[in-house]
């Protein structure tokens, strides 16, 4: 299946379709006299600005709580995240992973990405997406292209970060380990292999990015004087 064709009419939801809505109470027959009354009282238009009229506009517009599936992920690097709420090492990688996306956002980075839930119920889903999750997208919970892309990158275990480009093909199914080890300088490697016609660093990219690599360097001295090394998230085998 070409993968235009898989994203083709499809929605992701925002976390803003997960959060809890609040329901507004039913209004007896004194209240709405009341809001009858409220509405009588008229401010003179001379002590009128527009500016209350303009900040209720930008409250009421809100985030859209569902995207078009390819605009959304058009020419940029995508992680497709396979992973649920009752995953102990999906929650550890969940908080490692959304200090590297919030890192590469502020950098105006090509990069989405995008949760595939393997949570037992949407109540779950959408508690674990909607408040431990970055900004990012998630497919709709049940949505029979959760199975579809099971399939297709093969996922046996999660938590599983795939990174690919927005036509599907594979940059790296090692995702997870490339943050874990290097960190945000990994997105480098992805976006030279994804071939994107991006624009070129800043200078304050490049210094912020030199900066990391020293670090990692440091990293990895500190790394050699220890007598073995032991990955602290595993993984949980799923069927």
């Amino acid at each position: 299946m070409i993968m235009d064709e898989l994203w083709k009419d499809k929605i992701f939801w925002t976390q803003e379709k997960c959060r809890e809505k609040e329901i507004e109470p039913e209004k007896s027959d004194s209240d709405f006299g009341q809001t009858i009354n409220i509405k009588e009282i008229r401010v003179p238009d001379s002590q009128t600005t527009g500016l209350e009229d303009e900040e209720a506009d930008k409250l009421s517009e809100g985030k859209p709580e569902e995207v078009d599936a390819f605009k959304s992920i058009e020419n940029k690097v995508i992680g497709l995240y396979f992973a649920a709420d009752w995953c102990i090492p999906c929650q550890e990688f969940t908080c490692i992973l959304k200090q590297t996306y919030e890192e590469l956002k502020e950098r105006v980075s090509p990069f989405e990405i995008v949760f595939v839930s393997f949570d037992k119920k949407i109540d779950d889903m959408k508690t674990f997406f909607s408040e431990k999750h970055g900004d990012w997208l998630s497919v709709p919970y049940k949505d029979p292209l959760v199975d579809v892309l099971k399939s297709k990158y093969e996922i046996k275990a999660i938590p599983k970060l795939i990174i690919i480009r927005d036509n599907g093909t594979i940059i790296t199914e090692k995702g997870r380990k490339d943050i874990q080890d290097k960190g945000i300088i990994c997105f480098r490697g992805w976006l030279q292999k994804a071939n994107l016609s991006a624009t070129k660093p800043s200078e304050k990219t490049l210094d912020s990015e030199k900066q990391d690599e020293t670090k990692l360097v440091e990293k990895s001295i500190e790394k050699e004087k220890t007598v073995s090394f032991k990955e602290n998230v595993s993984s949980i085998t799923i069927e």
